[in-house]
């Protein structure tokens, strides 16, 4: 059975059994984004809502606004596991809850009420094994977690490579695992992981004195594909960079780490965590990395890393002293000037199909190269990226951009709504930002207007209607798509604009 796929039978497939074919197929992990698919995922609506997984509502919940214990609903799940209840009434009654709200107090109740650890244990294994919604499942885990042993780690480990149940996961591994093993465990799991789960895990892991542990958190640890700022810190700290980096000779992986870890620092002020202005290490660490850059390998990665520290160091954390301030600057300042920077740079963005395009269109503009005609180039290779759109809207008179536009973006397949689909593709996107500006040109843009009054999504409507009616004398097409589109509107509130724009026609 491939991932992603469903049994053809009538009974569903439990998290366990998708998890062993993901690994049979994939390896131990990380494993590919189809195994996000899974077996409970719901049919998702096409109905303009912004879909958040819950796996990512759990991150978001656990780590910015918290969430309220359900107490109702523990001691009803209590009630029934002291009552002995058949599997299936429990699974379907945890179904219906949130495992994160019930996680802390459920264990404590169930221990006040003097359940043995077997009855517990052989519940929550049930619910593991055989679950078939993922809040059972990780109720099951927690269940594991509380009474299970060493010898539960396997099926942890494999349920937990799901990255919608790694949270739990880890929390058992630390609670069923020896002592001497609990760390080793849950570092085995954090490098099957890459998303949520990876934050999950590596925060775990902080204060780490393992060698092993502290030298891949400096290289690799700290990537996820949420956001490196919330581990850059950690690994900062428990990896202590600025000590590796005072190897006389550190590998490449070490040196692309720290750029990596530093950048997300700086980042980082005002983000999910602290930033370089909280980092005890920074000063030397920054004067270090720009030597080892200096001398080291020459990559887009590395040359963004070095613009984006670069840029923070306009403005420094206000304890840094004003020597040290201007010492790094300096010293920036001279790394980026090797020439080298910018011939990779404009090497980059020399195939307007190259995969490294973006990267290379950042770092060149950040070095003040002209490339608008490289980002062109782009556009006709790649019209729906909406990236580079938006840096030649910046970098080319209004005219000229609208007459790209008409050129390259395909108007009538962009003319596929009304609907209430709040985020398109690069095309849509590409679309938005343009008539959002032509609202600042009035006269330019009319095919543009009309594609944007007909597309599925309301912002690029509404973005139309701002354009046409900043017109001084709307043409007539104008009017008349405006009396179309408010025929068949779904928006209320843009219906009653568009209402409006044409009592003003009208009139």
């Amino acid at each position: 059975m491939t991932p992603g796929t469903r049994k053809l039978s009538a009974e569903p497939l439990t998290f366990l059994a998708h998890a062993i074919s993901l690994s049979a197929l994939h390896g131990p992990g990380p494993w590919p984004p189809e195994a996000m698919d899974l077996p409970d995922e719901p049919p998702r609506a096409d109905d303009g809502k912004l879909h958040l997984p819950s796996v990512v509502m759990d991150g978001v919940r656990t780590h910015h606004f918290g969430f309220t214990p359900d107490s109702g609903t523990v001691q009803e799940i209590a009630g029934l596991l002291e009552e002995g209840a058949p599997h299936a009434m429990l699974h379907d009654r945890l179904a219906r809850a949130r495992a994160l709200e019930i996680c802390d107090d459920l264990p404590r109740e169930l221990a006040r009420r003097g359940l043995s650890r077997q009855q517990v244990y052989e519940a929550g294994r049930r619910l593991a094994e055989h679950g078939t919604r993922r809040e059972a499942v990780k109720t099951g885990i927690v269940l594991v977690g509380v009474t299970g042993d060493e010898r539960d780690r396997e099926l942890l480990l494999l349920l937990g490579t799901l990255e919608e149940l790694t949270l739990y996961a880890v929390v058992a591994l630390l609670r069923t695992q020896p002592a001497q093993e609990r760390e080793r465990a849950v570092f085995e799991l954090a490098r099957r992981v890459t998303g949520w789960g990876r934050i999950h895990a590596v925060e775990r892991l902080e204060g780490s004195d393992d060698p092993a542990i502290r030298a891949w958190l400096l290289r690799e640890g700290f990537r996820n594909h949420v956001m490196d700022e919330y581990l850059a810190p950690l690994a900062a700290t428990t990896g202590d960079l600025y000590s590796a980096l005072l190897d006389p000779e550190p590998d490449e992986a070490l040196v692309d780490g720290a750029g990596g870890i530093l950048s997300a620092l700086a980042r980082g002020e005002g983000g999910p965590t602290t930033g370089l202005d909280a980092y005890e290490d920074a000063v030397p660490a920054l004067a270090r990395y720009a030597d080892l850059a200096a001398a080291g390998q020459f990559t887009l990665e590395r040359l963004d890393h070095l613009l984006t520290i670069r840029g923070h160091l306009r403005e420094p954390a206000a304890h840094w002293l004003p020597a040290d301030v201007a010492a790094l600057r300096r010293r920036y300042a001279d790394v980026l000037a090797q020439p080298r920077w910018t011939e990779l740079a404009l090497a980059g963005v020399a195939d307007p199909g190259g995969d490294g395009f973006g990267q290379a269109q950042h770092c060149a503009l950040r070095l003040g190269l002209p490339i608008l005609p490289q980002l062109v180039a782009r556009l006709r290779v790649a019209p729906d990226d909406g990236f580079t759109w938006q840096n030649v809207l910046r970098l080319t008179d209004t005219g000229a951009l609208v007459a790209l536009a008409e050129e390259l973006l395909p108007l009538d397949d962009l003319a596929n709504g009304p609907g209430v689909v709040l985020g398109g593709d690069g095309h849509e996107h590409a679309l938005e930002l343009i008539v959002t500006e032509l609202e600042r040109h009035p006269g330019l843009g009319l095919p543009l207007i009309g594609a944007a009054l007909r597309n599925r999504g309301p912002r690029v409507r509404r973005c139309a209607l701002r354009a046409l009616r900043a017109w001084p004398e709307p043409p007539a097409e104008g009017v008349a798509w405006v009396r179309a589109a408010h025929a068949v509107e779904p928006d209320e509130e843009l219906r009653d604009a568009m209402n409006a724009f044409l009592t003003t026609c009208e009139g």
